[in-house]
């Protein structure tokens, strides 16, 4: 019978954190398995007793079972236990029972009582004889320790069972399964998914499984204090949470790769810690199959068999050269091969002799070329050439499209190139193919390894990548609009030429800084190149004037959607999100939606520059959507991967959508950390587009009634152009809170800009905006025709993309018809912005909803409690459903008008009135309430 202890999701070390610089060393119990030691001396505590119990500890090399055994142990003997310690290391090699032979001396003594027979055979067998009585030597054995425990509980620590020699072996079988009735312990550590003494015993048994990531950083943080961010990722992923992987792995890092200062090798090296542990098990297997697994190290995702065969051959083995690995446990795979461990590949390649190293790179590079080049080059490749010059053609040809493989190519030839000039070359070649990846913090260490050179191309090339780079890792508004405007210089680069992706940020710091300038420079630089991007120039506009080169911005998105829509031409991941971005300036939130979507699933994993940015996007537009619950869950897990790479501005972006989404849904606890971030951040790096997004979440946090830790003013955004996007979206905040602080002049001279700009034809969601700003002035002002202007507001909120914002509408309204004493007309309008505000968890506003139905005499569930509508019975008039359905069609107000004979006023009031009954908050929805309701006319 086998009692399994829970895995317990954390391991121990092998040998004990210590610290690489200032600050004291953290004891590896620190990030251990507390748990496990528990379940260990509770069995401990059932021999004591008199019960006896067996408790085998599990796992692969590395994962602390013989740190745990040894705790165990020294707390065993700190509580007046004898114990007795043997190891399965290094014993076959004595003969039988060569586990117990180190503690002769002490079970001699013990065995002063036992019969002679018994005595003789056990004295026979620790004596090493050749042919022992063994099963009189089990028995006298168990009777030792049994005699012992008479006196105090005895424990029998077994480390490394698997490695015992068959008498030892069977002797543990023997012992464990006689412990009943004595005061006798047996704890054991073996391998996993290896033959061991214990099957058929009862015993307990603890599965060693891998450090979470969280525990795994901090068993780093202990090691090593210096670990840059990106480092630390990629030594978390290869060691999978075995900590002896991650000490090694780290170990083995120079300083200057540890901090970042310079690019990690692939793959890592092992370092001396897995090599004593493991190291003796690559070594002892054939030179053919070590051949073979260094060429597998040399890729990250593995090999398929087709490849594998083709470099077999080459290096004049076959596939079958890998059966003793796959035997081993170090390899697996059917169509492709892999290391059944990340780490094993360090371990492949670092016990690799020179030789099997460059037989590795010159088969792997070879086989590269086959696929890559064209075929002159294939011919050439085909005669196999060794060293820099087969590397650099490599990635030559790799570069047209594979730029993973062009990377760790380029970078090879660095490594292996022994001109400087070449290396440097290589290193910034590399470092261009790393930023297409999407790995900026990587791009930037290779390019330092390229800095001071004189050759212009190189000079171009590592100041294009560190520009570029340094944008997303290193932000500071001043130093990157400088670098960003160097780095667009004409002339050849390295690589992969970057400096559209580069123009690209350099206007986008022209929005994050509120100024023309750097948006105007990538203009001039894509007005200069013989075939600028269509889609790159709208993206520039869009980012200079986007309500000044509206009709410019919008026929450039129709001239590249169309096509794309139609199936004729399939724009790059890239491309794809310069058009999102220009769509999401311009309030045009369904194409940039549609067009982020393609965009992320279109990047290949070897083309990622576009990522960060779309992925930021794609939450911006969640937020605009009102999907904010799901804005919390996603944000953390993007965060916690924008940390690993090092991508700071990438992160306050997240964090700063993140907090707005708090603020709608009036979270002031989570809200005000990052609202202290963001504003913390903003100020630092000179970023007023998120300062604005601070204080925007600050005044709807106070709006709501929540005390934030943030400080400062609570006022929405200072007056300021109404083309900044973030301006824009508060313009009716703006307003509002000028009025509710009696600076009427100010609200006055907000709505004079909007119309001098002319923002009403902006968009759907600015003539919402302007239209509401609108009537509430003439509400302030107490004017006739306010109802006309609620009216046209809730008209143009049927088009607009924003549910809050027609919430707020609704609201508004509801509250000014409640002073007309109009009490229908508020009812509807109050149920509707307190049903949607329910949907979105927007829980302040959904409150002042409620308490303003209350005041019209409409009582509603408790608190919190959502609205249960039921889409088959809406109870719509004859009137109504044939609005519904002319909607639905996709006719305008003015069409349904024109067939109704009524007003465009009076449609969309119909509207409006009949959204909540359906369950629905725009217009786009109509299509799917219809269905729902079983009207499919």
């Amino acid at each position: 019978m086998t009692t399994t202890s829970p895995p317990y999701r954390g391991a121990w070390a092998d040998t004990a954190p210590r610290s690489s610089g200032s600050g004291s060393a953290r004891p590896a119990e620190a990030v251990g398995r507390g748990g496990d030691l528990d379940t260990c001396w509770r069995a401990l505590g059932r021999a004591a007793q008199g019960r006896g119990a067996a408790v085998v500890v599990r796992g692969e090399a590395g994962m602390g079972k013989s740190t745990l055994l040894g705790s165990v142990a020294d707390r065993a003997a700190g509580s007046g236990w004898r114990v007795l310690r043997v190891s399965g290391r290094d014993t076959r090699a004595r003969g039988a029972f060569g586990a117990f032979e180190p503690l002769a001396d002490e079970l001699l003594a013990l065995a002063v009582g036992l019969p002679d027979l018994l005595r003789t055979a056990l004295r026979r067998a620790l004596a090493g004889d050749a042919a022992p009585d063994a099963l009189s030597t089990y028995a006298a054995l168990r009777q030792v320790l049994a005699s012992a425990a008479q006196r105090g509980p005895v424990l029998l620590v077994v480390d490394d069972c698997h490695l015992l020699d068959t008498a030892s072996a069977r002797a543990v079988t023997f012992v464990t399964n006689r412990l009943p009735g004595t005061a006798v312990a047996v704890l054991a550590a073996t391998a996993d998914d290896v033959r061991d003494p214990f099957d058929g015993c009862e015993i307990t048994e603890v599965s060693l499984t891998g450090l979470d990531q969280h525990r795994a950083g901090l068993l780093l943080t202990a090691r090593h204090q210096d670990l840059a961010a990106v480092v630390r990722a990629a030594v978390i992923s290869a060691a999978q949470g075995n900590p002896l992987a991650l000490l090694s792995l780290s170990d083995a890092l120079t300083p200057a790769q540890r901090d970042g200062g310079t690019p990690l090798p692939d793959p890592l090296p092992a370092g001396p810690l897995l090599d004593v542990r493991l190291g003796g098990l690559f070594r002892s297997l054939p030179l053919p199959t070590r051949d073979l697994l260094a060429l597998l190290a040399l890729t990250e995702a593995g090999m398929s068999t087709v490849d594998l065969t083709h470099a077999a051959e080459r290096l004049g083995t076959g596939l079958d050269a890998l059966d003793p690995a796959e035997k081993a446990g170090l390899v697996r795979g059917d169509r492709t091969v892999r290391f059944t461990r990340r780490f094993f590949r360090a371990l492949a390649y670092s016990t690799a002799s020179p030789a099997a190293r460059r037989r590795a790179h010159t088969a792997w590079t070879n086989l590269g070329l086959a696929r890559w080049a064209s075929a002159g080059d294939g011919a050439h490749a085909a005669r196999g050439t060794d060293g820099e010059a087969s590397f650099d053609r490599f990635a030559r040809a790799a570069t047209r499209g594979q730029w993973s493989a062009a990377l760790r190519a380029w970078q090879r030839a660095a490594d292996a190139g022994s001109d400087p000039a070449g290396r440097s070359r290589g290193y910034a070649a590399a470092a261009t193919m790393a930023l297409r990846c999407g790995r900026p913090g990587l791009a930037m260490a290779l390019s330092r390894q390229a800095q001071g050179a004189r050759e212009p191309a190189l000079a171009r090339t590592v100041s294009t990548v560190q520009a570029s780079a340094g944008f997303d890792t290193a932000f500071t508004a001043d130093t990157n609009r400088a670098s960003l405007s160097a780095a667009l210089t004409h002339g050849q680069v390295l690589g992969c030429d970057g400096r559209d992706w580069a123009a690209f940020q350099l206007a986008l710091l022209g929005s994050l800084t509120h100024r023309p300038g750097p948006a105007r420079q990538a203009l001039d630089w894509l007005g200069a190149q013989p075939v600028p991007s269509a889609a790159l120039r709208t993206a520039v506009l869009a980012h200079l004037d986007p309500v000044g080169r509206l009709h410019e911005i919008r026929s450039g998105l129709a001239e590249a959607t169309g096509p794309l829509a139609a199936g004729v031409a399939r724009s790059n991941a890239r491309e794809l999100t310069w058009l999102a971005d220009a769509a999401w300036r311009i309030d045009d939130l369904a194409l940039s939606e549609h067009l982020t979507a393609t965009a992320l699933r279109r990047g290949r994993p070897e083309d990622r520059t576009h990522l960060s940015h779309a992925s930021a996007l794609r939450v911006a537009l969640m937020v605009a959507a009102g999907r904010w619950s799901e804005v919390r869950a996603v944000v953390p897990a993007l965060l916690r991967e924008a940390e690993r790479e090092g991508l700071t501005r990438y992160g306050v972006s997240l964090k700063a959508q993140l907090l707005l989404a708090c603020a709608f849904q009036g979270r002031a606890e989570q809200a005000g950390e990052l609202l202290a971030d963001v504003r913390r951040w903003a100020r630092a790096y000179d970023s007023p587009h998120h300062g604005q997004i601070a204080s925007y979440a600050a005044y709807l946090l106070a709006e709501s009634g929540a005390v934030t830790a943030g400080g400062g003013s609570h006022a929405p955004l200072p007056p300021g152009p109404v083309s900044d996007v973030m301006a824009r979206h508060a313009y009716v905040d703006t307003v509002r809170a000028a009025l509710a602080r009696g600076r009427t002049a100010l609200a006055r001279a907000q709505a004079a800009r909007a119309s001098l700009h002319g923002l009403e034809g902006f968009s759907a969601d600015m003539r919402l905006a302007v239209r509401h700003a609108r009537a509430l002035l003439a509400a302030h002002d107490g004017r006739d025709d306010t109802g006309e202007l609620f009216r046209a507001a809730a008209e143009a909120a049927t088009a607009a993309s924003r549910p809050f914002a027609r919430g707020r509408l609704a609201l508004d309204h509801g509250m000014w018809l409640k002073r007309q004493r109009e009490m229908a007309g508020a009812r509807s309008q109050l149920r509707f912005a307190h049903d949607l505000f329910t949907r979105l968890g927007a829980a302040p506003w959904q409150e002042s909803a409620r308490a303003e139905l209350r005041a019209v005499g409409v009582r509603l569930p408790g608190p919190g409690a959502i609205a249960q509508l039921d889409p088959g019975r809406p109870a719509l008039t004859a009137h109504e459903l044939r609005i519904v359905r002319m909607a639905a069609r996709g006719l305008s107000n003015q069409e349904i008008a024109d067939q109704l004979a009524i007003s465009p006023r009076t449609v969309a009031s119909h509207l409006y009135k009949v959204f909540p009954r359906l369950g629905i908050s725009s217009r786009r929805e109509l299509d799917r309430a219809l269905q729902e309701l079983g009207d499919h006319t």
